[in-house]
């Protein structure tokens, strides 16, 4: 029963320090966005590779591979979304690309 609860022990330990490199090898792209209620969600785009997440509040946060991205406002009643293009994102870096101001 020892035996086992060690091994246990050391499995869990090694996915823990697995999930860590993981989080630190990645990179994050944040901000707020004004006024928050036009924006239905924010997605980075970088080739075919994708991460989208809803604004709470104006607030947004993309958990992200390092590389170029572009980041995507799609807004709730406007047909042309909000786009800003070459977000550079380096490993375990967070990018914080501040207030956008959208229009209603």
């Amino acid at each position: 029963m020892r035996k086992a609860l060690v091994e246990l022990c050391l499995l869990l330990l090694a996915i823990t320090g697995i999930h860590t490199l993981k989080i630190m090898q990645s990179g994050s792209i944040n901000g707020k966005v004004y006024p928050a209620g036009v924006v239905k969600s924010v997605v980075a785009v970088n080739g075919t590779d994708s991460v989208i997440t809803m604004s709470e509040n104006g607030n947004f946060a993309l958990i992200v591979k390092p590389g170029v991205w572009k980041v995507i406002f799609a807004m709730n009643k406007q047909t042309r979304n909000v786009i800003r293009e070459n977000v550079q994102v380096t490993e375990g870096k967070n990018i914080n690309l501040g207030e956008i101001k959208l229009s209603e």
